[in-house]
């Protein structure tokens, strides 16, 4: 089941200061890119996906742009009344790509993330994973309980459902699908935060790259 909401800016306050407060921290030269799947923006309609019960899993093949290293993941959660207080979940679970949909071997795992109603809940990657551009890694999250069929829970985007982008594990029949296959209508909001390096300077230049250096002095 599945209800229609609009995600609001100021609903995300408090989670757009902690991002700012997790990237002011960075070292010079590199640069935070979110890794993401759906098309969620400030104001937009998502669909709460709220016909999971314990134990099924919401995933999303996050494929990276830059060479660096994954930080954090964040999980979009959302009921159609706001403010339902904290939400315990089983797991988020970072794997390799794997064969599509079902994801490859286990990379990290947090284990009972507490999500707030209404936020990207933003949870940190200890120790950093190294990630190199082109590489796809799966984000997934876990429910301890079925969710209410207002919600919290994960959301999708309202604009189609990529094919071998979001995947569902069912039960029954405990096997990983499709989510499209399933009827789902668009992609999970579900993302992480990759520390770039090799950034482009203002300069036009590569961090490291001297190739295209002119020798002429002007």
């Amino acid at each position: 089941m599945k209800q229609r909401m609009a995600f609001n800016s100021l609903a995300r306050l408090f989670a757009a200061l902690s991002l700012i407060a997790w990237h002011l921290g960075d070292p010079p030269g590199l640069e935070a890119e979110v890794l993401k799947n759906d098309s969620v923006v400030d104001f937009s309609q998502v669909a709460i996906q709220a016909g999971f019960v314990a134990n099924e899993r919401a995933a999303a093949w996050l494929t990276s742009t830059c060479n660096g290293t994954l930080t954090a993941v964040q999980v979009l959660w959302m009921s159609t009344t706001g403010g339902s207080g904290q939400t315990l979940g089983d797991s988020i679970t970072i794997s390799e790509a794997g064969t599509f949909p079902n994801p490859g071997s286990q990379i990290a795992q947090l284990v009972g993330p507490a999500l707030n109603d209404g936020f990207f809940n933003e949870f940190p990657v200890v120790p950093e994973i190294p990630i190199t551009i082109g590489e796809t890694v799966v984000v997934d999250f876990r429910f301890f309980e079925a969710p209410p069929s207002s919600g919290p829970s994960v959301v999708t985007d309202l604009d189609g459902c990529q094919a071998s982008k979001n995947g569902i594990f069912a039960i029954p029949p405990s096997l990983w699908l499709d989510s499209c296959i399933l009827g789902v209508g668009g992609d999970f909001a579900i993302r992480a935060v990759v520390q770039c390096t090799g950034v482009i300077f203002e300069d036009g230049f590569e961090s490291g790259d001297t190739t295209a250096w002119s020798s002429q002095t002007p």
